[in-house]
């Protein structure tokens, strides 16, 4: 009965920012609990490669070259992976951009791009796909925020902004869209080592200052994000949404 809870088999997901790191990550934890997953991003060989590892675990993945901050591309997403699959059950929003900086040295274009990747990517998607959960009367939404959403951080407005963006657009849908059986959650990481990152935490000292803010001492790996997202996209969950997980090794705590 409660391995069923977990049980992801004959649902659809779309994870975008799937090429690598985090997104990547909860693309093979979807595939590996049963699930078809549309592995979206904006380059072709990541793609290909998150897929290619999806088929060689023996589960079923659908590479897709979309630019989620540009509608046109994600109605022609949502229309190919229909086709393919003819539902869709999970969206996973992860794309995501990071650039920091003091506010008064920011531009305008930093500004409206951090909106446009972080926000506006994850407004398109809830949109279009949305309209189809609503059709089936059921559906999970899992956003990906950062815990800069909710606590906020020098050097981070844009970013801060719009992870915060995110966090209210999914207690805003998750009120809007509980008549259709669509929950809608967060998850919430923070300091996860990724590709993007790993530059950054190469100096010792600005991963010593990030890891003395960190409860459990270590930095997050995406397979942390793995179990969350399969719970949050799993039965287990139906009665929970609008809420914000933060995967974040007791940041959020202190």
């Amino acid at each position: 009965m409660c391995v069923e809870l977990f049980s992801l088999r004959d649902k659809v997901a779309v994870v975008t920012g799937a090429g690598k790191g985090l997104g990547k990550s909860m693309a093979l934890a979807l595939a590996e609990s049963g699930a078809s997953v549309a592995v979206v991003s904006r380059t072709q060989s990541e793609v290909e490669e998150t897929a290619k590892e999806i088929r060689d675990n023996g589960g079923n993945a659908l590479p897709l070259v979309v630019d989620v901050t540009k509608e046109v591309e994600v109605v022609g997403m949502v229309e190919r992976v229909m086709s393919e699959y003819r539902s869709i059950d999970i969206l996973v929003n992860n794309v995501g951009a990071f650039k920091g900086g003091p506010f008064i040295g920011s531009t305008i274009e930093d500004w409206k791009k951090m909106m446009n990747i972080n926000l506006t990517g994850t407004y398109h998607c809830s949109k279009i796909v949305g309209m189809r959960m609503i059709e089936k009367q059921k559906g999970k939404i899992i956003n990906v925020s950062s815990a800069l959403g909710v606590l906020g951080a020098s050097g981070s407005s844009a970013y801060c902004v719009s992870k915060g963006g995110v966090i209210q657009l999914t207690r805003a849908l998750a009120v809007e869209w509980a008549k259709y059986n669509i929950n809608v959650n967060t998850i919430a990481p923070y300091s996860m080592e990724t590709e993007t990152t790993k530059s950054m935490m190469e100096d010792e000292k600005v991963k010593k200052a990030v890891l003395s803010k960190i409860p459990l001492k270590r930095l997050g790996q995406p397979s942390d994000l793995s179990g969350v997202v399969v719970f949050l996209a799993a039965s287990a969950s139906d009665y929970i949404t609008g809420q914000v997980i933060f995967v974040d090794g007791g940041f959020s705590v202190q």
